[in-house]
């Protein structure tokens, strides 16, 4: 799921708490948001492969950002 289906399901209360996970090919950080949408819950980029963050705090960043109050970070 990109950032703008993730924002619009946000704003309809389809998604639970997001979860950040450590990547363990490469590094760095995925998203992933489940909730009550048959959609891949990780989040990608804008040409569909997995997006990976370098930075924990940007993860943390972009999703306060879509609004959510809280993350859970899972190693």
């Amino acid at each position: 799921m990109n950032l703008k289906e993730a924002e619009l399901l946000f704003q309809a209360g389809a998604l639970a708490a997001p979860v950040i996970k450590k990547y363990e090919q490469g590094g760095g950080w995925i998203v992933t948001l489940t909730g009550k949408h048959k959609l891949d819950p990780a989040l990608e980029t804008a040409r569909g492969q997995l997006r990976v963050f370098k930075r924990l705090d940007a993860a943390v960043g972009v999703l306060f950002e879509l609004g959510f109050n809280g993350v859970n970070v899972v190693r």
